[in-house]
């Protein structure tokens, strides 16, 4: 049997996510097209009309009201997570280099202490790199907040939506010495000798500690102090960038993340006139209604008489309808005149079926010939009330045989309910479910189907075929211009504040969404303003995190199929916003954009301005997102 609420969920969810423009590819990358003008307009406004954005400030705030602005224009319900977080990661780095120079020096005298304290640092910096745990949580804090947009299809009956989550962060860093063009091609030599270094002084002084190095005492602690003196470079360039450096714009990294981002939302987001079938009830006020005819609901109607022939109408108010007069007078038996009770009784001559007897045709059936004869009053059997007689009703006792040529007519179009369906005598319903199964298996190429919609049967041949055209057109409309890889996935967008912090927003949005984002997809977009868009395979400063399996084998097929230039890379030694996730085991990868030394351009320095980003790199990273997210 047809599942009739099936079939009408199935119309509703195609109606609802249709595709104005040929196939769902063409139409997003005509879009993108479209909107580059609009990306280069996100990337201004972050970067030179709001300027640099560092964490935990009003400026960042700003940020995330554009953002939020956007969401919406895009008829999204965009949420606002707030949480308080540390302002910067810096002082806890440096922090910890302290720890380990003072060890070393310590080392000298007590090794036993400072070898504690020097592996203690070395474990607190480790588990910063890895994202894990960090001492910025005892220091200075400050609020932040991350902007969650929610595009949420309408679920079917029986179906899971796979959920996915773009995500780019809105804030900007502060320059480093480390980040200058002099220095910035040496900067994986100076973080593995950081590293080194803070594992080495451990090392050392816990060798200088053992029973038999007693008599080597103190030139183990000289040895220590040689290993972690590098450690200097790196505490003053902390130090440094705290206190006498400045943010940057964050053209590059990262508002052209969040341009991207944008672009994505408007090419797999229903414009907000698409996305509802119906608009939402208006309700109009009481002198609406008078204009427009409509009486309002709490409204009192009065009834007045007819006017007698000759007589004006009178007007009626424009203030309200008056009061309802339910004093009708006395009732009056109807008086049987001498001629309708000299008529005979109507012979019974009812074939049982109403349908068959109202002449609009059985169901299933062809009409019967209607036999001829004279008009017959009704009687009921009931015997009438008192004061009153039988009330007559001339109706024919069986209707006059149309012309042979009307008879014809009727046999070839028919006006009965299976006419009007457009089926035939034989038609099967439970056949015709099972061969149908779902709306996505009607041929909507196949105009000259054995069943069909004909919407009534009045006209000619020439206008039922014009009814025909027009439900093969709607059939067509509705089935083929929709997008199925996207409408069957939920998407966040998550523009994430307080990253250059150390990773705050995307951690807070696991703390707080973790148990609705284990199975998500999260996909990262970072600095993708300059260079060759490509996807990080592998990423982290302390451990190496490999990106989700699934995630790179759906971007290489779709790198395949969609012929972009996106390749992936490795990107060992730094962490992007996926690195917490991916630290937590969540299923994450990042998007970004190298230069030809497979390094961020402009990164974390002066000149990430928007002159230096490149609209097409943005517009390339958008449509690379797009079409790995409905490939998934």
């Amino acid at each position: 049997m047809v599942d009739y609420a099936f079939v009408q969920d199935e119309l509703q969810f195609a109606l609802r996510y249709h595709w104005r423009d040929g196939t769902a590819r063409l139409r997003d990358t005509r879009a993108l097209g479209e909107s580059m003008p609009q990306v280069m307009d996100h990337v201004r406004e972050l970067a030179d009309v709001i300027g640099p954005r560092p964490a935990c400030t009003d400026a960042e705030a700003r940020a995330a009201d554009y953002i939020e602005d956007a969401f919406r224009a895009r008829g999204l319900e965009p949420e606002r997570h707030e949480f308080d977080c540390p302002r910067t990661y810096s002082w806890a780095h440096a922090l910890c280099h302290a720890l380990t120079l003072g060890a070393a020096a310590l080392s000298i005298w007590a090794s036993m202490p400072a070898f504690v304290i020097a592996a203690a640092a070395a474990a607190l910096l480790w588990l910063d790199l890895d994202m894990r745990f960090t001492l910025a949580k005892f220091l200075g804090k400050g609020p932040s907040q991350n902007i969650i947009a929610r595009h949420v299809p309408r679920q079917r009956r029986g179906e899971r939506l796979k959920r996915v989550v773009i995500v780019a962060h809105y804030d900007s860093a502060k320059s480093s010495i480390t980040s200058s063009p002099g220095m910035v091609r040496n900067l994986p030599l100076l973080l593995t000798l950081t590293k080194a270094a803070t594992l080495l002084t451990p090392a050392v002084i816990g060798f200088g500690a053992l029973p038999f190095a007693q008599d080597w005492r103190p030139w183990t602690g000289y040895a220590a102090c040689v290993t972690a003196a590098y450690l200097l470079f790196p505490l003053v360039v902390m130090v440094h960038r705290e206190l006498l450096a400045h943010a940057t714009d964050g053209a590059n990294d990262n508002a052209s993340g969040v341009a991207a981002m944008l672009g994505v939302m408007e090419a797999t987001v229903p414009e907000p006139d698409e996305a509802h079938l119906r608009e939402r009830p208006v309700r109009r006020g009481m002198l609406a209604a008078y204009e427009t005819g409509v009486a309002p609901d709490d409204a009192l109607l009065e009834y007045r008489a007819m006017p007698a022939p000759g007589q004006p109408a009178e007007d009626v108010p424009l203030d309200g309808f008056g009061d309802i007069d339910w004093e009708t007078g006395r009732l009056e038996p109807v008086r049987v005149t001498p001629a309708a009770q000299a008529q005979p009784p109507l012979s019974p001559a009812t074939t049982g079926d109403w349908a068959e007897d109202a002449a609009v045709g059985g169901l299933w059936d062809e009409e019967l010939p209607r036999a001829t004869g004279p008009k017959q009053p009704v009687r009921f059997e009931d015997e009438a009330p008192e004061g009153q007689g039988s009330l007559p009703l001339d109706v024919p006792e069986t209707r006059p045989a149309a012309p042979e040529s009307a008879h014809e007519e009727r046999g070839r179009h028919g006006h009965g309910i299976s006419a009007w369906l457009g089926i035939g005598k034989g038609f099967d319903v439970r056949k015709a479910g099972k061969k149908i199964g779902s709306w996505e298996n009607i041929d909507s190429d196949d105009d000259e189907e054995e069943f069909g919609f004909k919407g009534g049967t009045a006209g000619d041949d020439a206008r039922d075929g014009e009814a025909a055209d027009l439900a093969a057109r709607i059939r067509r409309r509705v089935t083929e211009n929709v997008d199925r890889a996207l409408v069957e996935k939920e998407i966040w967008f998550v523009a994430t504040g307080a990253d250059e912090a150390g990773g705050w927003g995307i951690r807070k949005l696991l703390d707080a969404y973790g148990d609705e984002l284990d199975d998500a997809l999260i996909i990262n977009i970072e600095s993708v303003g300059a260079g060759t868009v490509a996807f990080v395979t592998e990423e982290g400063a302390a451990r190496r995190h490999q990106a989700d399996r699934r995630l790179m084998t759906q971007a290489r097929r779709t790198v395949r199929e969609s012929g972009l230039s996106v390749k992936g890379h490795s990107y060992r030694g730094f962490t992007t916003s996926a690195t917490p996730a991916l630290a937590r085991g969540a299923r994450a990868m990042s998007v970004t954009a190298l230069d030809i030394n497979g390094r961020v351009p402009n990164w974390h320095w002066h000149s990430d301005v928007a002159d230096n980003v490149s609209p097409q790199t943005i517009e390339q990273a958008a449509a690379f997102v797009t079409a790995l997210v409905r490939d998934l």
